[in-house]
């Protein structure tokens, strides 16, 4: 089965499970909280963890170990009634090596309208010996059962290797990654059938990339103040790049809420997970030509 059959699959299924338990289907008049909204920024401290494990594949890289699996964090917390901050971190396994990340969002936002902000990452992949460092502007819109998440800016690589690959007659084949800053973003539009289930569809494009993400949430569990979901996504990109993993997420509050409450009061997107595919993304391959050496002349 592909990727994109598999995602499907699975989201049609959260999708039934949850919308068999959502209340009336008023979707399209959304409430942004159950209780009068307070219109900060953060709607108290919160915090937001996951796990979640899958693989991934790429033609144009080493196929070793594919497997991908860690785990994600978020704090957030309000600055007075208009501003907040979040603080992120990430660590996985990846392709058999170890990844890291944290990132730190500074945003002024209104529940009910959007976000506007700024934004900061660092991310090391031990494979390739390679630290990234990302500095853009963050930004998110909500319209009824809509939401449109982005972050974009400029992103520099520490990471810099030549390896021959091998030869072929007259040929030297290579991998190679340079040095260099480039622009990146990441977006997001999501689309909210009910309170509780979101889909999302964007594009990535980060280490020189192009990728289209795919994305499905749905509660499982409300416990009040908390909230546990699943959710799914996948990655579709150049060189025949794909990934898909899954896992749970676990939501701290202040409140009862739904799930599009949650992600429009309390804690903003974290963007870490494609920090995993980032410096493999900016991995090149190429060949040169090998010069000919003439043969020596006959002794007579």
């Amino acid at each position: 089965m592909s990727f994109m059959r598999q995602l499907l699959a699975v989201l049609a299924v959260a999708f039934a499970v949850s919308a068999a338990r959502a209340d009336t289907p008023s979707w399209w008049t959304p409430p942004i909280s159950e209780h009068p909204p307070s219109k900060r920024a953060v709607d108290g401290v919160n915090a937001k963890l996951e796990g979640f494990g899958g693989g991934s594949y790429w033609l144009g890289f080493a196929r070793l170990n594919n497997a991908s699996a860690g785990g994600v964090g978020s704090i957030t917390a309000p600055v007075g009634d208009r501003f907040g901050f979040q603080i992120d971190a990430l660590a996985a396994g990846h392709r058999g090596f170890f990844v890291s990340a944290g990132a730190g969002h500074a945003f002024w936002r209104d529940p009910s309208v959007g976000l506007l902000g700024a934004y900061g990452a660092i991310a090391n992949d031990k494979r390739l010996d390679d630290t990234r460092f990302r500095l853009g502007a963050e930004g998110a819109y909500y319209y009824g059962p809509f939401s449109l998440a982005s972050v974009a800016g400029y992103e520099e690589s520490s990471g810099h290797f030549f390896t021959p690959l091998g030869y072929a007659p007259g040929f030297l084949a290579y991998q190679w990654q340079p040095r260099r800053g480039r622009f990146f973003d990441m977006v997001d539009i999501s689309f909210y059938p009910t309170y509780n289930v979101k889909f999302s569809v964007g594009h990535r494009f980060v280490g020189g990339r192009h990728a289209a993400a795919f994305a499905g949430e749905a509660l499982i569990w409300n416990l009040g103040n908390s909230a546990v979901t699943g959710f799914i996504e996948s990655r579709v990109g150049e060189d025949d790049y794909k990934a898909v993993w899954g896992g749970v997420r676990i939501y701290l509050g202040q409140s009862d809420k739904t799930l599009i409450v949650r992600h429009r009061e309390d804690d903003p997107m974290n963007w870490l997970k494609d920090d995993m595919f980032a410096s493999q993304n900016s991995v090149r391959t190429g060949a040169m030509p090998l010069p000919q050496i003439a043969p020596a002349p006959p002794p007579f």
